[in-house]
């Protein structure tokens, strides 16, 4: 009689179900797992299967016994094999996913910068990001620096990268760090995050920013990090930042809130928000605001003074938002290899469908193509086609 077993490899790893018969190990789903090769090695498995997820392409691997023991790959989690390597500071990197991360610090710093102009243009409409900004790329000894009290053992987090704020006579001045080893997409994601929380710092004075939810910020930043990655089309990343579920949800509400209701919104939400942080169900929330009133001085005249409590001047009103514009307005176009336009507020790219106002009214349009001085679009409201010029300055 055959033995049947099962266990769960200490690392994560799924130990397959087994049969033992005459001396031999088979699968018990020799149909389904045999005889293929280990995926690490390529030699033929001959005892103990195990199975792990590649989190580069989402696929099932089996592995076999001796390369489950091997060092994790920091991109895939899958063992690290012949052709990988090791970092100076531990890590490791599988053959095929060394050849896509960002390694050199002059890099980290180039990409860096090149993400802050890609937001202002971006957002230009809306928002301009920190300009005072020290870049330095950090690796995982400088994080265990970071996060590892002497005297005390201590694992350090997942962090990808940080951002400090420092004023000096007035002026704030950040300090950014962000980690190497990672694949470009995501490094980009990295920086777009940080920034965004530096954005937060210029922008969101201290009485705000104190009953803002730890949870929304991080929400908000991972929310611009996800638009940059939607206009380059980067859908891997997209997913890779839906999937991190560290802000407790609130990156999907702020995603949501912006299709319905536009960036404006958000960053008017961010400054002059009543509410900590978005709710399942109430993403409305983001639209109640209370805008600071605009103090006004009395300038003295020549006359007599008016008595006590009369001739006040009244309190200003609260500053009203721009009108969005009366017509379908092609506002600006940024061009790469995946071109985004702004309409009436609202970025798209080809092929993307989202509503935005037009005077009091919504219409919902469809963008056909991007060209760099125009762009062609469907208004799914009334089935017409249009195009749009960029207006010269």
């Amino acid at each position: 009689m055959g033995k049947a077993s099962a266990m769960i490899f200490s690392r994560g790893w799924v130990l397959c179900v087994l049969l033992t018969v005459g001396g031999f190990v088979q699968p018990l789903l020799a149909g389904v797992y045999g005889p293929d090769p280990c995926s690490i090695c390529g030699q033929a498995i001959t005892g103990t299967i195990y199975l792990g997820t590649d989190k580069t392409t989402g696929e099932k691997k089996m592995v076999c016994g001796t390369c489950v023991r091997l060092p994790d790959c920091i991109i895939c989690s899958l063992p690290v094999g012949a052709g990988g390597i090791q970092l100076a500071d531990g890590r490791h990197l599988c053959a095929r996913d060394a050849k896509t991360v960002v390694l050199k610090a002059s890099e980290v710093e180039r990409i860096s910068f090149q993400v802050r102009d890609e937001l202002d243009r971006l957002f230009s409409r809306f928002a301009e990001f920190p300009k005072q900004v020290e870049v330095s790329a950090i690796d995982r000894i400088d994080v265990d620096d970071m996060f590892h009290p002497d005297g005390n053992d201590f694992e350090s987090p997942n962090l990808l990268g940080c951002i400090k704020t420092e004023e000096v006579e007035g002026v704030k001045h950040f300090k950014m760090r962000v980690m190497t080893g990672l694949p470009l997409t995501e490094l980009k994601a990295t920086c777009a995050h940080e920034l965004s929380h530096g954005w937060v710092g210029e922008n969101v004075v201290r009485s705000q920013r104190a009953p803002l939810g730890r949870d929304a910020e991080e929400g908000f930043c991972e929310m611009v990090s996800y638009l940059l990655m939607e206009s380059q089309h980067s859908e891997e990343e997209q997913k890779r930042i839906l999937k991190n579920r560290y802000t407790r949800g609130q990156v999907d509400l702020f995603i949501e809130a912006e299709k319905r209701y536009g960036f404006d919104q958000i960053m008017d939400w961010m400054k002059y928000g009543t509410t900590a942080q978005l709710e399942p169900g109430h993403v409305d929330a983001i639209r109640e605001v209370k805008m600071p009133q605009a103090r006004t001085v009395a300038t003295a005249t020549a006359g007599p003074r008016p008595a006590s409590g009369t001739n006040r001047p009244a309190p200003a009103p609260a500053p009203v938002p721009a009108p969005a514009p009366a017509t379908i307005k092609l506002q600006g176009i940024m061009w790469g290899a995946a071109p985004t336009a702004v309409i009436n507020g609202r970025s798209f790219g080809v092929n993307e469908t989202r509503p935005v106002k037009v005077g009091t009214n919504e219409v919902v349009l469809h963008c056909l193509a991007i060209q760099p001085d125009s762009v062609r679009l469907q208004n799914q409201t009334s089935g017409e086609q249009l195009e749009l010029r960029l207006m010269a300055k």
